[in-house]
């Protein structure tokens, strides 16, 4: 093979590598229909009733729509988000389940906003405390403690991970008398990751649990 034909070689090889998997590894920017897809859904929860199907818009709607909520000061919770979706489930004895997504232009832009983000909602949990929720997603948060009513012996926990250009909010609440253990909301937030991971990579999202 002379020089000219092992260049054209060479530069062909590197066109293939980096249109597999040898690019920048950015996460893309997710669209309405994506972040809907993102959300858990019936299927993905199985045993679950529906409260709210999943749905998303674009903030400004959403807020409009008294969808999404913003928490604390500037930079808020919402700053630079593109769309905002929400989910949410119930069973009869079992703490009601609420989940929220932001998708943001890159992850650069939602890794920073990660920390407002969390600031915004770790008060939404009274009398919260920390707890381990283990290696889900590039960045996590947990926090157990009451229910939004502050009634005695009820119970509330909120996780908030990120995985790439998404940050994701679990919820549970419990009222008094139905227990909740502190890492019962883990599994539905690692579900909740791995569907965005799967979004993220372009794939029809099929995480979800199965029995609970």
């Amino acid at each position: 093979m002379n020089v000219r034909k092992a260049a054209v070689a060479i530069g062909a090889s590197l066109a293939l590598l980096s249109g597999c998997g040898g690019g920048t590894g950015e996460a893309p920017s997710l669209d309405a229909k994506q972040t809907v897809a993102t959300l858990p859904d019936a299927k993905s929860v199985p045993g679950w009733e529906v409260s709210l199907e999943p749905v998303a818009y674009s903030l400004k709607k959403a807020l409009s729509m008294g969808v999404g909520r913003c928490y604390g000061e500037a930079p808020d919770s919402c700053a630079r988000v593109r769309f905002l979706g929400v989910s949410a489930f119930h069973q009869q004895g079992k703490p009601d389940l609420s989940f929220i997504v932001q998708t943001y232009k890159d992850s650069a832009t939602a890794k920073s906003a990660y920390r407002a983000v969390w600031k915004g909602w770790k008060g939404r949990v009274p009398s919260s405390r920390p707890v381990n929720v283990g290696e889900v997603g590039e960045q996590r948060d947990a926090v157990a403690g009451l229910s939004a009513s502050m009634a005695k012996d009820s119970k509330g926990t909120l996780v908030q991970v990120r995985v790439g250009s998404v940050i994701m909010l679990s919820m549970a609440e419990s009222v008094p008398r139905i227990e909740m253990a502190d890492s019962f909301l883990t599994k539905f937030a690692t579900v909740f990751a791995q569907r965005a991971d799967q979004v993220q990579e372009g794939k029809t999202p099929t995480a979800g649990l199965r029995g609970v």
